[in-house]
């Protein structure tokens, strides 16, 4: 489900993961037996040019971006972008029975009961995830995804800028989840739900997949910003130092003895964070217990509730024992995603000292280019059955 959606031509894809803090770029390459990853990088956001997923300053986020293009030596034109931010609306709403044509039409109307922002200002989309049987009446299931029109266009304008063409804009959860189930088998096991926490610069969403579906998706402004801001303040540095100190020195500790092993810098920094932590698992917690209370049926028994497991990604997931941390306090086990290992998506000409440390940033870049490839994939796979079922 994407706002803008035209096939490239190629089995080359590029995925385009512009943050508040770094723009990721992934290019993976379809050779019929493989996905593999071909390329991938990343480059500094420059400052303020993001805010609230909007790109309010799209001629330097092009020039980043034309330079992070260059490093990589990317030669395909045509890219897969994605859009999040606390505006974007992902839910699953009840809707009278309709036909699809009605509910294009009528769309915009039902949307104004579940989005914040002006509908005219917006750009909508819709699936229909169930209906009931024919000629019954009653209510259907629909996935309205919206989000703010400038979003949308603030993303295509930088990209276009770059010399760039879009082949379409989707929002980030989405793709994860994409990434998650093509690299990572274990997510489409029958009765399993589990949560990923993309732990970005300004915000951490938590998106709940259950068989294999997408659920819900939650964001809290709790983050890598808010860390970093918590150890400047904390040691009276400047965020130069306290980003270094957080990316280089600080480890999230799960008791003191492992705090004593730190430099008393590092000590410091860890105890900064700890609230700040705390208050994101809290926030994770509210969000599981409301997953929780949705899926409450007549027919569900103790044992169906709550999540299999917790998957984190993004800049924050790069923190030093921060999954042990995770695990201990919510009880549940927790990872740090990678899928670009043996047995998950293949990466070659890659270095892998790069992907070992970058892969948890790289999940939404991947899955916004495995878009594209999938679909091809489904395309040749339609037209050989018909091929075969063909006298």
């Amino acid at each position: 489900m994407s706002f803008i959606s035209r096939l490239a031509p190629s089995n080359v894809s590029i995925g385009l993961d512009i943050g508040s803090s770094s723009i990721k770029l992934v290019q993976l390459q379809d050779t019929r037996d493989v996905i593999a990853l071909r390329k991938a990088g990343s480059a500094p956001t420059p400052p303020d040019a993001v805010k609230g997923g909007v790109i309010v300053d799209p001629l330097a986020v092009a020039k980043a971006l034309r330079s992070l293009l260059e490093a990589l030596q990317v030669d395909t034109p045509v890219v897969v972008a994605g859009v999040a931010g606390p505006t974007v609306v992902v839910r699953e709403v009840p809707l009278p029975a309709m036909s699809d044509r009605q509910l294009r039409k009528s769309i915009q109307w039902e949307a104004r009961n579940y989005i914040s922002f002006p509908v005219e200002d917006s750009v909508l989309e819709f699936e229909v995830l169930s209906r009931p049987p024919k000629g019954e009446g009653g209510q259907m299931k629909v996935m309205l995804v919206a989000a703010p029109r400038d979003m949308v266009d603030s993303q295509v304008e930088a990209i276009e800028l770059a010399g760039l063409e879009v082949a379409a804009v989707e929002i980030q959860p989405f793709a994860a989840m994409r990434c998650l189930l093509a690299g990572n088998g274990h997510a489409e096991a029958e009765g399993e739900t589990l949560a990923l926490l993309g732990m970005g610069a300004a915000y951490t969403e938590i998106t709940i997949i259950k068989d294999g579906k997408f659920v819900l998706s939650r964001m809290i402004p709790i983050a890598g910003n808010a860390f970093t801001e918590a150890i400047k303040n904390a040691l009276e540095v400047d965020m130069e130092e306290a980003s270094r100190l957080k990316e280089q020195a600080m480890q999230v500790v799960t008791s003191e003895e492992e705090r004593a092993m730190l430099d008393p810098a590092a000590q410091q920094a860890s105890r900064a964070i700890e609230p700040l932590l705390d208050e994101l698992i809290r926030e994770v917690r509210r969000s599981l217990a409301y997953h929780d209370y949705q899926q409450q049926s007549p027919e569900a028994g103790a044992g169906d509730l709550g999540v299999n497991g917790i998957l984190l990604s993004g800049g924050s997931a790069k923190l030093p024992n921060i999954s042990a941390y995770f695990q201990a306090q919510l009880g549940v086990p927790v990872d740090v995603v990678n899928v670009f290992v043996p047995g998950r998506l293949q990466a070659h000409g890659v270095n892998r000292e790069y992907l070992k440390s970058h892969a948890p940033t790289l999940l939404v870049g991947a899955g916004l280019a495995l878009r594209e490839l999938l679909a091809k994939r489904r395309k040749r796979q339609k037209a050989a059955e018909n091929t075969d079922g063909s006298v």
